[in-house]
């Protein structure tokens, strides 16, 4: 297995009740957006909350029958690679529950690997608040969440990293590592007989895809023997990047919360991951002409774009219309619509065609690919054009594909259809114990 001392340090730690637990679940800013949404959204989730706590109290009251069990959750530093391939040191959480005497190790069931969807807001990141994945903590689960490269410690400092899931796969991989190290300097460890999950939605859909390429066909086997892992479970977001983005290209109307997240991409990458261009080379001369004062210092917009976004709210950004806001001129045909025979274009995909490849994979462990028809952000087409290959035209059984409800009946506030659907999705993917559970509630495809 990779070595431990990837884990660099602890940020803080917390120790809660049952009651507590599920208290603290969702940062302040996520509580005020949904409450904005549907003012009873929040009261009636608490409450299904508790339900599901008081539910798998008796469980693990039964596991710690000697001195009481309590929910712990560690905030940390580790060692990974950022896209560019400069270490880096990031940040992340991992939340578990023990036994409350000091010194008494036990031993949780599963553990569950989480990769976050894109944040409204930075306090959002794993080791700024408890979102709702620990909740998994009540299936004797150690629950695991990376930042991420742009987030935790390194929001404001480092770019945007997810135009490349293989790096945020990596860092995922390097803070599971970490996290084992947090968990046995407090006794705690997997069971002989347990096993990993693995779950990612929205942004965090293909990282969570190529990590379980990656421990099927790189991972080291003493990583592999540490984890075990049985299944993952991705949704709303199964799209290679070099595919989505020729889509996106032609449907100008997704700009504001479409393209503008793909732009902040760029700065991430080398000149030479990009084919030879400097980030700045891909957009329109405004983009580095226009200052900003963040933070106390000068920045460029598409500085802003990748280092702020999406809480960075300019107006100019709801004025976005054409593509020709947006992309360099000599990236665009005479109509004003990208040009993939650009050799910029041509470029950028092939950078993200190496960071995001699935190909000569032949997913070995159960694999859960879930999509809406309903997501006009992400076309269900694409998606289950990779769960035919992935799964070789369904000749592979280890791979199934899911079929999401609509979810027209939640209150949108406004928003995409992709983020309630996508939303709704991470609240299910915490209240059920294993990938497959999830076939329970959305329709199965193949």
């Amino acid at each position: 297995m990779q070595s431990s001392k990837n884990l660099v340090s602890i940020l803080g730690e917390k120790h809660y009740t049952p009651g507590e637990f599920v208290d603290a679940l969702g940062a302040p800013s996520f509580t005020s957006l949904l409450k904005s949404i549907q003012p009873l959204a929040m009261p009636c989730f608490r409450a299904l909350l508790k339900a599901k706590m008081h539910y798998h109290r008796r469980g693990l009251n039964k596991r710690f029958s000697k001195g009481g069990w309590e929910i712990q959750s560690y905030t940390f530093t580790y060692r990974s690679q950022a896209v560019d391939g400069r270490e880096i040191i990031l940040s992340g959480r991992v939340t578990f529950p023990g036994n409350k005497e000091e010194g008494v190790p036990h031993e949780v069931k599963t553990i569950s690997l989480h990769t976050h969807q894109a944040f409204f807001h930075p306090e959002w990141a794993p080791s700024q608040n408890l979102m709702f994945m620990p909740l998994k903590a009540l299936w004797d689960s150690a629950v695991i969440e990376p930042d991420l490269q742009k987030w935790g410690i390194n929001h404001g400092i480092e770019p945007d990293g997810g135009g490349s899931a293989l790096h945020m796969a990596r860092q995922l991989a390097d803070c599971a590592v970490a996290a084992l190290e947090v968990m046995r300097q407090h006794g705690v460890t997997l069971a002989p007989d347990g096993y990993t999950t693995n779950w990612g939605s929205s942004q965090g859909a293909f990282p969570a895809l190529l990590f379980a390429k990656w421990y099927d066909t790189e991972a080291p086997q003493g990583f592999r023997d540490a984890f075990r892992l049985r299944a993952s479970f991705v949704a709303e977001g199964a799209i290679p990047l070099q595919e989505l983005i020729p889509y996106t290209y032609r449907h100008p109307e997704l700009i504001f919360m479409g393209h503008i997240p793909l732009t902040g991409y760029f700065k991430a990458f080398s000149p030479e991951q990009l084919g030879g261009y400097k980030p700045q080379e891909f957009v329109p001369a405004w983009f580095t002409d226009t200052k900003y004062q963040v933070d106390g210092r000068e920045i460029t917009f598409l500085d802003a774009v990748s280092h702020y976004y999406p809480e960075f709210t300019d107006p100019v950004v709801k004025k976005m219309n054409a593509m020709d806001q947006l992309v360099a001129p000599d990236m665009l045909t005479a109509d004003g619509e990208v040009d993939v025979n650009s050799p910029k274009v041509r470029a950028w995909l092939a950078c993200l065609k190496k960071h995001n490849d699935v190909d000569n994979w032949t997913p070995s462990h159960s694999l859960y690919i879930a999509h809406s028809p309903a997501d006009d952000m992400m076309p269900f087409e694409r998606v289950y054009d990779l769960y035919r290959t992935l799964s070789n035209d369904g000749r592979n059984a280890k791979v199934h594909m899911l079929s999401v409800p609509s979810m027209r009946f939640v209150p949108s506030g406004g928003m995409n259809p992709h983020f309630i659907i996508a939303f709704v999705g991470q609240i299910l993917m915490a209240f059920v114990q294993n990938p497959e559970d999830m076939c329970k509630l959305y329709k199965s495809v193949r």
